[in-house]
């Protein structure tokens, strides 16, 4: 490790498996994007150099190291992370944050080797990862200078598999509102010509984000108060949930657009935003970016999605699993317009005070700073 910062703060190395625009990675690249416009150093090491955000990454933070590790175990695994441990020491970085499940494995061995103090994320609940890899995530966890989890409900998880409650810091995600709106002003292909309005869903389809329930709402909802359901993602369901579709006899009102680049522009068209989840939820950035777009919101109880919903005064929190539920509240919102403009407006403002591009960089960058100078002087986090 450097015995000492650079006046403009402490130098880091973050990980993440690509730089694709949606999910952890996108996240990464906006706050490492947003410190070295204010002069610090940070640059991005990625297992895959792919993605909407690498050119702009390397051309704000420098050349991006790719990793490449491809398998758990095995002879060249281990010559790519001793690689990554080198490119640590030679580059002399202060701090390495893992971003996601396989940085902060790999990660954190590389940076253990390389003698720099490391920094854990945790986004999600890890339901859907194997026992092993919740053992190694739990232990780096335990062993890394610092945890950032971007949910109390998240939070909760960690200090509850044995990481002190001060080794523990929320930092919310980030919301570029003005990208945001500049991006939701563009033209958009594929949206559904209808009458009916629009009940959209962003999310990968997996059975942990149950889009099933989604559908089963829409088909409740279908002789009283029609909607027409939009689905943005890709995934393995996406077969079972058209043939769904078709058997629940909503497959003319459902239209599903695959994975989408512009998805501003696709919520500007939602007249409410849905996510139903049934476990692995962290702080859902498809919530955010529908609060962006100043659309009211019906979500399922799961990870952080009661904490924005709640806090944000911007819709309507169901059972997991619930589709009866689901369909009255996409009810309540659709026949009361004034309710759907002031859940709306809340939820922009929610974003705008709590999620704003400096907002969340701020945080970081004081993390940073802290936890660099406790781990040169052996001072307690505060």
């Amino acid at each position: 490790m450097t015995q000492a910062m650079s006046q403009n703060g402490p130098s880091v190395l973050h990980i993440t498996y690509d730089l694709i625009r949606g999910g952890t990675e996108g996240q990464c690249a906006r706050v490492c994007m947003c410190l070295n416009s204010r002069g610090l150093a940070h640059r991005v090491a990625v297992f895959r150099r792919k993605g909407f955000f690498l050119e702009s990454v390397e051309q704000a933070c420098g050349p991006v190291y790719e990793i490449g590790i491809t398998r758990m175990l095995s002879l060249d695994t281990f010559r790519r992370v001793k690689a990554l441990a080198g490119y640590m020491r030679s580059e002399g970085f202060d701090l390495v944050h893992g971003w996601d499940m396989d940085a902060c494995i790999f990660g954190y061995i590389a940076a253990r080797w390389a003698g720099v103090p490391f920094i854990t994320s945790r986004r999600n609940m890890a339901d859907v990862m194997p026992e092993y890899k919740k053992r190694l995530l739990r232990f780096a966890d335990r062993h890394a200078a610092h945890v950032v989890v971007n949910a109390d409900s998240i939070r909760a998880y960690v200090e509850a598999s044995g990481v002190p409650s001060a080794s523990v810091t929320r930092i919310g995600n980030i919301v570029d509102v003005a990208e945001f709106d500049r991006l939701a002003s563009l033209e958009v292909d594929g949206m559904p010509s209808s009458d009916n309005p629009v009940v959209g869903i962003v999310g990968r389809l997996e059975p942990e984000k149950d889009v099933a329930t989604l559908l089963r709402a829409a088909a409740i909802l279908r002789d009283e108060s029609p909607v027409h359901v939009v689905i943005v993602g890709s995934g393995s369901l996406r077969s079972e949930l058209e043939q769904l579709a078709e058997e629940l006899g909503i497959s003319q009102v459902t239209t599903f657009l695959g994975e989408r680049s512009d998805v501003p522009s696709v919520v500007r068209h939602f007249d409410i935003g849905v996510l139903v989840p049934a476990s692995n939820e962290g702080l859902s950035n498809s919530i955010l970016e529908y609060m962006a777009a100043g659309k009211p919101v019906v979500a399922t109880d799961c990870g952080g999605n009661r904490e924005l919903i709640e806090r944000g005064n911007c819709g309507f929190i169901v059972p997991v699993g619930d589709a009866n539920a689901l369909a009255n509240s996409i009810r309540c919102i659709i026949t009361d317009d004034r309710l759907a403009s002031e859940l709306g407006a809340n939820g922009r403002s929610f974003v705008e005070r709590e999620h704003g591009q400096k907002v969340v960089v701020d945080q970081f960058a004081t993390l940073y700073e802290e936890v660099a100078k406790r781990t040169i002087s052996h001072e307690p986090f505060h």
